[in-house]
């Protein structure tokens, strides 16, 4: 008789194939009817409808307590990174403007030595 040793992670690997066998079936099973997707679609269109009511609401909501919204608070923000990337171009264009009208290195007079060495 020849007795393998267990193998834990074999049996787990072999568990967890037959576990998605099943699953594949019967999932393919569930979706091949009509009737599954007319359901998916309707779930589909509830759910869209509510969340562009629950949308509205919150608009309402945050209107009425005078909070802007996200699209509001978005909109800032792009809006403010805008206004950085001028500042940026602006600093940039001011740097090299600067950097052209900087009097030469040799143009430079250095402090006159008044001391002696002693």
């Amino acid at each position: 008789m020849t007795d393998k040793p267990f193998d834990p992670v074999a049996a787990w690997t072999d568990m967890v194939q037959k576990w998605e066998h099943e699953i594949n079936s019967w999932s393919g099973k569930l979706t091949e009817n009509e009737q599954f997707g007319a359901i998916i679609g309707q779930a589909t269109k509830v759910q869209l409808v509510a969340q562009r009511a629950f949308g509205e609401q919150m608009d309402t909501l945050l209107r009425n307590l005078n909070l802007p919204s996200k699209a509001q608070v978005d909109q800032i923000g792009e809006r403010l990174d805008a206004i950085e990337d001028s500042i940026d171009r602006l600093r940039l264009a001011i740097e090299a403007l600067a950097g052209k009208a900087a009097p030469p290195a040799a143009a430079v007079k250095e402090p006159r030595r008044t001391r002696k060495p002693g």
